[in-house]
C-alpha cells in the first residue's frame, strides 16, 4: 500500500527556517566582524589620529600626535629640535641619548599620548607589554617627554608597566625592543636620521632613564632601572651582529 506523502509545506519549512538562521547569523558575524575592523581602539589608533609610515621599521604605525607640533590644539607644524630651555634659546639640532621612561600604569596609554594630555606627554615611541612599538612623534622632531633641557636631543620611550608599585616591571619583550630601538639609533651615528645630526655611541653616556635626566622623578621604575646595563649590553651584541 502506498504510504501517504508528506505535504510539501512540513518539508519546505525546516529547510527554510535552518536557511534563514543560518544567514541571520553570517550577517550577524559580518557585521560584528566590521564593527571590530573600523573601531579605533582596535586599528591601534583610538584618537583618529593621521597615519604615516613609521620611521623606525619595527614599529607597527606612525600617528601623528598632537603634542609633536608647536601647537597642540591646532597641530600643522611639527616641533623642531632648533630650540631648548624654559627660554627656547637656539640650539643646533641633534639626537644624543636615548632617554627611557616607564607610564607607571597598567591600562594601555596609547589613547593618552594620542591626546593633548593634562601632563603634555608624549614620546617618541611607546612600548606595549608584547614588545609592539608605536611611534608618535616623528623622530625629527622633538618630543614632549623628559623636559626642554632634554627633548630637543632626544629620543625618549615609554614602556607600558606589567606590574605595579613599588618595582613597576616590564615584560622580556619590551626589553628586548628597547635594545633593538638602541642599536638601530646606533647605525646613524655620524649621519643623519628624519633630517636630524645623529653623534650617538651604545653606552650609558648616550642611555639615560628619566631618573638620570631630571633627578627627584622615580621614571622608569626600579626594575627597569636596574636593567639599564643589561638593555646596553644586549643593543651592542644586536648592532654587533648586523654589522
Amino acid at each position: 500500500m502506498q504510504q501517504p506523502r508528506t505535504p510539501p509545506s512540513v518539508v519546505r519549512r525546516p529547510a527554510r527556517a535552518r536557511r534563514l538562521i543560518i544567514l541571520a547569523i553570517a550577517a550577524c558575524v559580518a557585521a560584528i566582524a566590521l564593527m571590530l575592523a573600523t573601531t579605533p581602539s582596535n586599528t591601534g589608533d583610538p584618537e583618529g589620529l593621521a597615519q604615516y609610515e613609521p620611521v623606525y621599521p619595527r614599529a607597527v604605525m606612525g600617528l601623528e600626535a598632537p603634542l609633536g607640533f608647536t601647537d597642540c590644539a591646532a597641530p600643522r607644524v611639527r616641533s623642531g629640535r632648533d630650540h631648548a630651555g624654559d627660554d627656547q634659546h637656539a640650539v643646533t639640532p641633534k639626537i644624543d641619548r636615548f632617554v627611557i621612561h616607564h607610564t607607571g600604569a597598567l591600562d594601555d596609554q596609547l589613547d593618552y599620548f594620542s591626546s593633548c594630555n593634562d601632563r603634555s606627554s608624549a614620546p617618541t615611541f611607546y612600548v606595549r607589554t608584547d614588545g609592539s612599538v608605536y611611534e608618535l612623534i616623528r623622530p625629527g622632531a622633538k618630543p614632549a617627554s623628559t623636559g626642554p633641557d632634554w627633548n630637543w636631543r632626544s629620543l625618549a620611550v615609554e614602556t607600558l608597566d606589567s606590574t605595579g608599585a613599588p618595582d613597576y616591571d616590564v615584560t622580556n619583550a619590551q626589553i628586548e625592543e628597547l635594545a633593538q630601538m638602541i642599536a638601530w639609533l646606533a647605525t646613524f651615528d655620524g649621519g643623519s636620521l628624519d633630517g636630524v645630526p645623529v653623534p650617538f655611541t651604545i653606552d650609558r653616556e648616550h642611555v639615560v632613564s628619566h631618573r638620570e635626566a631630571l633627578p627627584g622623578t622615580e621614571c622608569p621604575g626600579d626594575f627597569l632601572q636596574g636593567r639599564l646595563d643589561q638593555i646596553v649590553e644586549r643593543a651592542r651584541q644586536i648592532y654587533d651582529e648586523d654589522r
